[in-house]
């Protein structure tokens, strides 16, 4: 059984890419950044608007620079941004953070 190998190919694991961010981190900061701007640009003031685009671009460089070495590298950033957000409370609540298996809901 040590002989024996099954390879993964790079181009299977690789998340569809769009300008060199992965496209769903892509879509949903873009989608964000241009609904916010249009209607800041309705109810507020172009200032406004500009000011959403000069957060925009930073926003989207960093992705890029972060995917740029390896393509999975954005996600696992978000994905510790998302469980450092849930220790929070175990944080404040104990002092301390800890790990736990997933809650799963029981099916019928």
């Amino acid at each position: 059984m040590s002989n024996f190998s099954d390879p993964i190919f790079r181009g299977c694991t690789r998340p569809a890419m769009l300008f060199g961010v992965p496209m769903l981190p892509f879509l949903l900061v873009t989608g964000v950044a241009i609904l916010l701007a249009g209607w800041s640009f309705y109810l507020l003031s172009a200032y406004v608007t500009l000011f959403i685009a000069a957060i925009y671009v930073p926003i989207y460089f960093w992705m890029r620079a972060i995917t740029k070495v390896d393509d999975q590298r954005l996600k696992q950033v978000l994905m510790r941004w998302r469980i450092r957000g849930i220790q929070i409370q175990n944080h404040q609540k104990w002092g301390a953070i800890s790990f736990s298996p997933l809650k799963l809901k029981k099916r019928k």
